[in-house]
């Protein structure tokens, strides 16, 4: 169900987030890259459903290695920021122009996600390099048996893959970020030498 379909809420989410300052009228600014952020939202929900199918598959192939649910769980944690990331950017999505307050304030929240996002990538691609190395030099009978056989091994370097591509795509948000940043300042620049 999309937020925009809820009644009330995404006002009431887009009135606490960007609170409009009444002493006087404001210069609004044309959004930059605003329909880039939907493609984003769209890769999101594409791996969010690689991420499903691979979870429900390991379970119909009776895969009982409990070393990989740690990197299950990094990996979805990784997808939610990523949809928080889309979230701050699409609550302006739809607008043409929005004032300066709201720029500001999604921009650095999107900033803060994206390092966040970055060196939680870092630690999953770290930590999955880790399971691997403990899975091929373990010698217990239990982890050669479930998590040593291609299938354990292909599913981990599958979670790998997915977080390694969502590390691109949080390195390609934060340019895209700074690049709007730049293209934020010509418009005030612009803006200041009308008046």
């Amino acid at each position: 169900m999309s937020i925009f379909k809820i009644p009330g809420l995404y006002s009431k989410i887009y009135g606490s987030i960007f609170r409009r300052k009444f002493s006087g009228p404001s210069p609004l600014y044309k959004t930059p890259l605003r329909h880039i952020w939907a493609i984003f939202f769209y890769i999101d929900i594409f791996i969010l459903y690689i991420l499903v199918f691979s979870f429900f598959f390991s379970i119909i192939v009776r895969n009982e290695c409990a070393e990989i649910f740690s990197t299950v769980f990094f990996t979805t944690i990784n997808i939610i920021f990523s949809f928080l990331i889309d979230f701050f950017f699409l609550l302006i999505k739809d607008e043409e122009v929005v004032s300066e307050d709201e720029i500001i304030v999604s921009t650095c929240l999107t900033i803060l996600l994206c390092i966040v996002k970055i060196f939680l990538n870092l630690y999953s691609i770290y930590f999955c390099i880790n399971v691997y190395g403990h899975i091929v030099e373990s010698k217990e009978r239990h982890i050669k048996e479930t998590c040593a056989s291609y299938m354990g091994k292909g599913l981990l370097l599958h979670y790998s893959v997915i977080n390694c591509f969502s590390l691109v795509e949080t390195y390609i948000e934060s340019l895209l970020t700074l690049i709007s940043i730049i293209s934020f300042k010509a418009q005030v620049q612009s803006y200041q030498i009308i008046i």
